[in-house]
């Protein structure tokens, strides 16, 4: 992936190249119409934060705005039908350089934006995601507790789990140069929906009868799943419908309007299809699948 090196861009850089890679991990303290938090409808940990808000409505509180779907060689951008209202950027990486000019490292979606301070306060979509569920509840409109302190450990724990197997374990297939190790992640992969589909023949949501943070880490991948990673990532052993309670949690969670309200099938489509080059290079977005669901 392109990083900023020292402030600038570099196309053909990696962050492993890096003499030092920048972070942005400031704690901040919940305050209405201070932050602005940049998305791409398209990225599944972006969509995590953003289904948060979603959930306990805090689109009040902090406002929210979308990168362009399609990502070229200068990265994430802005364009006519996603502007940037607040800071007039036409990157994201200008919204990098100008929090810390000399930045080097990757320039990922969620970015959260502090409008007084006029800086990226963080860019962790796992931090931003609990630190929503929790430290913003008071704020909440539709409160409700995703992060019970009585689950707290057994949710770190799957979420940590979530995150490895199933979040970036999809891209490792998607990512894999050569045949071996495309076979060893295809397995581990579908060896872990099969895990989930297990757990969930006999329960609503991941953790019993409760939504939790861990639903709001499976679920974005999952809704991708057949749009996008069966065909361009080639995450195809089996058809996702055929774990037929995974499938059905997935659908349930559709159901809910919070969570239909962040999906934008044609734009995650647009984004990855035309993107990712190494894995499609015409960039040709397909017309199908066709699914039952939309």
């Amino acid at each position: 992936m392109p990083v900023l090196n020292k402030g600038k861009w570099q196309s053909l850089q990696d962050e492993s190249s890096l003499e030092q890679v920048d972070v942005f991990n400031k704690d901040f303290i919940p305050e209405t119409d201070r932050f602005h938090l940049y998305i791409s409808k398209a990225c599944p940990f972006a969509h995590r934060p953003y289904l948060v808000m979603r959930l306990l409505g805090l689109e009040e509180h902090v406002s929210i705005s979308t990168l362009a779907a399609k990502r070229f060689d200068l990265g994430w951008q802005f364009d006519s039908e996603y502007p940037d209202t607040l800071n007039q950027a036409s990157r994201l990486s200008e919204l990098y350089v100008k929090s810390k000019s000399d930045f080097s490292g990757k320039v990922t979606v969620p970015v959260l934006w502090d409008k007084e301070l006029q800086t990226i306060v963080n860019d962790d979509s796992a931090y931003l995601a609990k630190c929503f569920a929790t430290d913003w509840l008071s704020l909440a409109t539709t409160p409700m507790d995703l992060y019970p302190v009585e689950l707290k450990k057994e949710i770190d724990e799957l979420c940590k789990w979530l995150h490895h197997n199933i979040n970036t374990g999809v891209y490792r297939v998607g990512f894999a140069h050569i045949q071996e190790s495309y076979d060893i992640q295809v397995e581990s992969l579908f060896k872990s929906l099969a895990i989930l589909d297990k757990r969930l023949a006999k329960q609503t949501y991941l953790i019993g009868e409760q939504l939790t943070l861990a639903d709001v880490y499976l679920w974005p991948t999952l809704i991708r799943f057949e749009a996008v990673y069966q065909c361009l990532f080639k995450a195809n052993k089996y058809q996702l419908g055929s774990y037929k309670n995974l499938y059905r949690y997935m659908l349930h969670l559709l159901d809910n309007p919070q969570f239909a309200s962040t999906l934008d099938v044609g734009y995650i489509k647009q984004h990855y299809f035309f993107s990712f080059k190494a894995q499609n290079t015409t960039g040709i977005v397909p017309v199908g699948p066709v699914l039952p669901w939309l």
